[in-house]
């Protein structure tokens, strides 16, 4: 149960979300950790649009494959890490 309780503070610990600013453009970014279909603390993508202002031009998304479908997508599900970033210009 210890060691349990470790992984989940660990994988809390490591996601996060925020966004950098340079002159007139901008990067979003968020990350969360995957344990058998539970993003922790959090949905990556969800948490990348939450970052990007209002009334600006997105350019790129990114994001790593988050499905039941793909090798790499059902990997990543049951235990892994997925992120998604959005660039864009105001």
């Amino acid at each position: 149960m210890k060691k349990l309780l470790l992984l989940g503070v660990l994988a809390a610990s490591a996601s996060c979300a925020g966004m950098r600013e340079n002159g007139d453009s901008y990067t979003a970014h968020a990350e969360a950790f995957n344990l058998f279909g539970l993003q922790i603390p959090h949905d990556d993508y969800e948490a990348a649009w939450a970052e990007v202002p209002e009334g600006t031009e997105v350019v790129t998304i990114a994001s790593t494959p988050s499905d039941w479908d793909s090798v790499l997508g059902v990997l990543n599900r049951i235990i892994g890490f997925s992120s998604t970033q959005i660039s864009g210009t105001y």
